[in-house]
């Protein structure tokens, strides 16, 4: 007698969702806006007196260092939240195919395309353990 098995998907009101491409292209213009603003609030204060007291090299060293720092918090900050869920899926898929099917579960933080796969993942999990219990309920 064969049995078809229902596995709800998530119902809930729209979700919005953007997708890593889009992420990486405002964090690259998030990037680019920065030494702008930067020389807009040197250029809005008095000017002269930076200069004249650091000098434009020194001036220009700073804005720049200060840009960098700036680019690399926002850059590892970004790859951590891209390779963080990966990792932890990657620990999970490891833990199933060793045959551990019991307390391997993801959670789903995010609502792009890592999330789409978090969330199919657990899916394909769930449909594992029905069917491995299924299985054991039958050599019983």
């Amino acid at each position: 007698m064969s049995e078809c098995i229902h596995v709800p998907m998530d119902v809930g009101g729209p979700v919005l969702q953007i997708p890593i491409f889009y992420k990486l292209m405002a964090s690259m213009l998030f990037v680019a806006v920065i030494p702008v603003a930067l020389l807009g609030i040197v250029s809005a204060g008095d000017t002269e007196s930076i200069i004249s007291t650091i000098g434009l090299h020194n001036s220009i060293f700073v804005l720049t260092l200060i840009t960098l720092a700036i680019v690399v918090m926002w850059s590892f900050f970004l790859a951590r939240s891209i390779t963080s869920p990966i990792e932890n899926l990657s620990r999970v898929a490891d833990s199933v195919s060793r045959g551990d099917l019991r307390a391997s579960h993801i959670d789903v933080m995010t609502n792009d395309e890592i999330g789409d796969l978090a969330k199919s993942f657990n899916r394909m999990l769930n449909s594992y353990q029905i069917l491995d219990n299924l299985a054991r309920e039958d050599t019983d």
